[in-house]
């Protein structure tokens, strides 16, 4: 695999080429919109992201994605990584959009 394809926040693993997520040696199951979602935000750590940026980077390939169904997604998100790991990765910015945070306690 070409190292940048794979990015790795915290206890999070995001593989874009094989497009697999692990949180420790645990595979989760991403929609493809989750992916887009959790990759632009991992690859944005420690920033605010903003709704449109992230709604405007994930178009092409999920055009139905609105702001209302993007909190969804959020949460979705949030819910799998739950599974394996007692942090928040995703902290909501009100009013603003999203930040990756892998160093959460």
């Amino acid at each position: 695999f070409p190292a940048d394809s794979v990015i790795s926040c915290g206890d999070i693993r995001l593989d874009s080429v094989s497009h697999r997520v692990f949180v420790s040696e645990h595979e989760i199951k991403l929609t493809k919109t989750e992916f887009a979602i959790l990759k632009i935000l991992m690859q944005n750590e420690e920033n605010v992201v903003t709704k449109t940026f992230i709604l405007d980077s994930i178009s092409l390939d999920t055009p139905d994605c609105v702001e209302s169904s993007l909190k969804v997604h959020i949460s979705n998100i949030r819910k799998k990584l739950r599974l394996y790991s007692e942090k928040e990765y995703i902290e909501a910015v009100w009013g603003i959009g999203f930040k990756f945070n892998s160093h959460v306690s």
